[in-house]
């Protein structure tokens, strides 16, 4: 292992030779000086290292870039020469950085030959967590540990993620103090929201450096806290200033947030927090973050911030950047006079944006931040082509913390808001070097609501402040968990408040339906308006969601640029979707092409990524491409939610959940069946084998039974003396008690109860109809309900499937074959529904929609037929020495290599493709489309139709039904 002093004596010799022979031509020298810089950090070479130099990167116009220096996945590194100003190229690089997939390099470091400046784009955006200094670099290599051999994390100075984190603690701690000792909580909020902004003034010069520092450091008893404190604060509230006292000189902050000056005697322990928050820097403090971060740590006792995830600012940018920054700059960089200038001028400045779910404000933020720099970018293009126009000058007013309005049903989030946005101007100023007052804050009490974006009381919809564009991520929420988070009586007003969004969509559909009706038309007089950008679910894009959505978005608007699928950086555990639309069918005022964003699988054999720093979390890739129009179900391909349930493929069903138990007594071990038995043998008929969703996909030992009384009636069911015993014991107290704890208001048992107590010896949802087909066959289908790719295998019909397992009642190799083609699965993984990266079959959008094989030859039943025996011979071999079962079998046909499964199912899927007589050269969802539109044209016109399962007609169909299966 090299020692720290070894390492510093290559990296000073390094410094030595580049300070001799390297003049800064970024053209003629940048690749030598990478050399020598990988050899001083302990390669051979760059070359030797895995890095690459001048790496092809696609622009975002179509043409092909150049990036100096790409080592994946450590970093990439962007030369520029000697004098230049580094921080006017961060975008370049971020632009780079976002193309280089799979594996794309966790850092970034733009260089000048003097000075490298870090950047980690998943916790900072546009600001280096480090700047290192040739001169520097041998006694400050930490930053830049990622370039020595081995996996060594770096040491960031500028890391402002740890910083706002600790700084976020402190506050957090002292208002769960003041709370938890009695302190009323609207005061304590109070008073810790003027704590954090007076915090936040004396490091960014709003007051005078360390005035607050000094303020706790001379209080020494609780009274002191009411009366210095509270001075301060009053201090800060007084319009004419303070003539005289500690607090002369203290300047005017605003009759909003200072309204009513907080004062409280604090104890020790909370002077100690606030002490210890003084002693950060807040000037690296990121406020949009630390209003998430804060919140995470309130009212949660000893609970630090440390692991909470927050919206990544890459993220947000998704939605800000379509939405805002893209139009906007079109405009800017295309006007063609000063007049023009100054038109957008104006308009910037009347400009508004609305988050009707704003939280803390992180994307109200970062769309203030950015609409500062695009305000400034047009001065500046004044300024450097008209001389006439003195820079100095600010012919217009300018854009504020008033042109931006924000809702959420959290009241103290939208107080935490008005202060993000409040400092938001002051930082702009200091980033921008612009000539604009700081003081006094906007008072921004009339621009957020705190309410309920969507109902009023009186189920009436809430009103929305009116803005040119609408953004946000509101509320992750599927339908059916609605009643338990909202309540019955608040979903009851909801749709009937909202009844053209379909009652199984998403909570956040309503946002969605909502922004764009309340969106007025972008129009070619005012194209910077009527625009949005919203953060859903998975399942905005699929099923019912889409339906009262997306459907209705597209009908009168264009989406624009759109996530189709990736983790969320922030709080919720789930995989969203991402749209950026236009309220506008006119092609004049959308781009010639959109974007489409989607998530990369890590290339297969990859070097692992470095350590990161901070808890940006839930690493991933996106790439994008560039298409002709994106549809309601964000993709470029064929749109299949117009696709008609059939239905020869409901008539009679043929497709299903397995059963949902509701009690874990009806669900007994080896050991508790066999004790049941031992006592009464009769009982053995009806307990069964239990099948689950792991059992489906990982061919685990089939160990578990339910006890299954059908649909016998009580004395019926007494018969099987051992096993009535059993849920009498085990179950009926149970059920008697939820019944009695979920009595209504006046005293009724509610009628979900009262059903499931007056069967209480039978399953939940035993699947009756289920049983009914799948009995008198050997065996069914069956699939894991939740999967990425739905992976068919034969059950014995005297297994019984759980909810977790999606039932299909066929008993032949056929329908095995259609099933596990390829074909199936693409429309599996369009129609299907989502949530995370876990795909769930479902039958009314999967099963019912599917078209079969219409009349297919008796050769090609039988192809198919033999096909799916052989993929199935191929996997019974491959299982025998394979841990992990089918499911660690099917993620080896994503390595590269030859694989006998792979091959196997190519031959089902040309089987499968010869049936359904579709030409592999047209799209294959297209023909399914029209196949799925002309069965359901000949039933509606009465003509014979081929249903799922082998085709009527088809000579000695016994000879189809093989015997494999589990539980046999």
């Amino acid at each position: 292992m090299t020692t720290a002093s070894e390492k510093s004596v290559r990296l000073a010799a390094f410094t030595e030779w580049a300070s001799e022979h390297i003049t800064g031509d970024e053209k003629g020298e940048a690749q030598i000086f990478l050399d020598r810089l990988f050899q001083a950090f302990g390669w051979k070479g760059l070359k030797e290292a895995g890095a690459k130099c001048e790496v092809r990167v696609k622009n975002t116009n179509g043409g092909t870039s150049f990036a100096d220096l790409v080592w994946k996945p450590v970093v990439l590194i962007e030369m520029k020469k000697r004098g230049t100003s580094l921080s006017k190229h961060y975008s370049q690089a971020f632009r780079y950085w976002m193309r280089l997939v799979p594996n794309r390099p966790r850092y970034a470091i733009l260089c000048n030959f003097d000075e490298f400046q870090v950047y980690d784009f998943e916790t900072q955006l546009d600001t280096p967590v480090d700047t290192v200094k040739l001169s520097e670099l041998s006694a400050k290599y930490g930053p830049l540990n990622f370039m020595f051999p081995g996996d060594i994390a770096p040491i960031f100075g500028n890391h402002q993620e740890s910083v706002t984190r600790g700084a976020a603690d402190k506050l957090a701690a002292c208002f769960n103090s003041l709370t938890k000792r009695g302190i009323e909580r609207p005061l304590a909020q109070r008073f810790v929201l003027q704590m954090l902004m007076a915090l936040f003034s004396e490091h960014i010069g709003l007051l005078d450096k360390y005035l607050v520092t000094s303020i706790l450091d001379d209080c020494k008893k609780p009274q002191d806290t009411h009366d210095l404190l509270g001075g301060l604060f009053e201090a800060m509230n007084a319009r004419n200033g303070v003539r005289g006292g500690r607090f002369k000189g203290v300047p005017y902050f605003n009759g909003g947030l200072f309204a009513e000056p907080a004062r409280i005697e604090l104890v020790t322990r909370e002077l100690n927090l606030l002490k210890e928050a003084a002693k950060f820097n807040w000037s690296k403090v990121r406020p949009e973050i630390f209003g998430t971060i804060f919140e995470h740590s309130l009212g949660k006792e000893e609970r630090h911030a440390t692991g909470a995830h927050f919206t990544n600012a890459v993220d947000i940018m998704k939605v800000i950047g379509p939405t805002i920054v893209a139009p906007w700059s079109a405009l800017i960089e295309s006007a063609k006079t000063l007049g023009e200038l100054k038109r957008l001028l104006a308009r910037i400045e009347s400009f508004t944006v609305l988050d009707p779910a704003c939280g803390s404000g992180n994307f109200l933020y970062l769309a203030y931040r950015e609409l500062k720099r695009l305000e400034a970018r047009i001065y500046e293009r004044m300024a450097m082509e008209y001389k006439s126009v003195d820079p100095r000058q600010r012919p217009f007013g300018f854009v504020s913390a008033r042109n931006f309005f924000g809702m959420d049903i959290n009241p103290f989030a939208v107080e935490i808001a008005k202060v993000t946005m409040m400092l938001a101007h002051k930082l702009s100023i200091d980033e921008l070097h612009i000539n604009e007052l700081a003081l006094p804050l906007d008072n921004l009490d009339t621009n957020f609501r705190a309410s309920d974006a969507l109902i009023n009381a009186d189920g009436s919809r809430a009103a929305w402040f009116k803005a040119d564009v609408i953004i946000g991520n509101p509320p992750f929420l599927g339908s059916k968990l609605l009643k338990p988070k909202h309540g019955a009586d608040y979903v009851k007003l909801l749709r009937r408040a909202y009844p053209e969004v379909p009652g199984m969509a998403d909570f956040c559909v309503y946002w969605f339906r909502r922004a764009h009706d309340e969106l007025k038309p972008c129009t070619p007089i005012d194209p910077l308006a009527g625009r949005a950008g919203l953060v859903g679910t998975q399942n905005i894009r699929n099923n019912a969601s889409r339906i009262g959505g997306m459907d209705h978005i597209v009908a009168t608007g264009t989406i624009v640029d759109a996530v189709d699928n990736q983790p969320w950086s922030g709080e919720a555990n789930v995989h969203v979707s991402i749209a950026n639309w236009v309220k506008s069918k006119d092609k004049k005022l959308v781009p010639d092409y959109c974007r489409l964003w989607f998530k990369v699988d890590p290339a297969p054999g990859a070097k692992k990524r470095p350590r990161g720093t901070g808890a940006a979390a839930k690493q991933y890739e996106l790439d994008m491409r560039e298409v002709p129009y994106i549809n309601s179900a964000l993709s470029d391909k064929t749109d299949v939610s117009a696709a008609l349930p059939l239905e020869c493929n409901t008539m009679p069903q043929r497709c299903f959940n397995g059963q949902m138990l509701g009690h874990k007594a009806f669900l007994l071990s080896e050991s508790q069946r066999s004790a049941i038995v031992s006592k009464d043998k009769r009982s053995s008929k009806i307990i069964h084998p239990y099948l689950n969703g792991v059992s489906a996909l990982t061919n685990t030992v089939l160990n578990r039974y339910v006890l299954d009384f059908e649909s016998m009636d009580q004395l019926q069911a007494a018969t099987y003396q051992g096993a009535f015993n059993w849920v009498k014991t085990h179950v009926l107290p149970d059920r008697m008690k939820k019944a009695q704890k979920g009595k209504d208001k006046d005293g009724n048992l509610r009628p979900h109860h009262k059903a499931f107590l007056a069967k209480w010896w039978q399953l939940s949802f035993g699947r009756p109809e289920m049983l009914s087909v799948v009995k008198p066959l050997p065996r069914y289908l069956a699939c894991a309900y939740v999967t990425k790719r739905p992976i068919f295998m034969f059950v014995s019909s005297g297994v019984r499937p759980s909810n977790l397992i999606q039932v299909f009642g066929f008993d032949d190799d056929y329908s095995f074959g259609v099933l596990q083609s390829n074909i199936h699965w693409l429309w599996f993984i369009t129609k299907c529904g989502k949530l995370t990266e876990r795909f769930r079959y479902s039958a009314e959008s999967v099963f019912d929609t599917f078209p079969w094989p219409q009349s297919p030859a008796s050769g090609d039943v039988k192809a198919v037929a033999e096909a799916a025996r052989q993929l199935r011979a191929v996997r019974e071999v491959a299982l025998k020495n394979m841990k992990g079962g089918l499911r660690a079998l099917y993620r080896t046909m994503e390595l590269p290599g030859k694989n006998p499964l792979r091959d196997a199912q190519a031959n089902l899927d040309a089987a499968v493709l010869c049936a359904f007589g579709f030409s592999p050269k047209r799209d294959i969802l297209q023909q399914l489309l029209e196949l799925n539109g002309d069965i359901a044209d000949q039933i509606n016109l009465g003509h014979p139709v081929t249903a799922p399962g082998i085709p009527a007609g088809y000579p000695n169909a016994a000879a189809l039904v093989t015997k494999d299966c589990l539980g046999s």
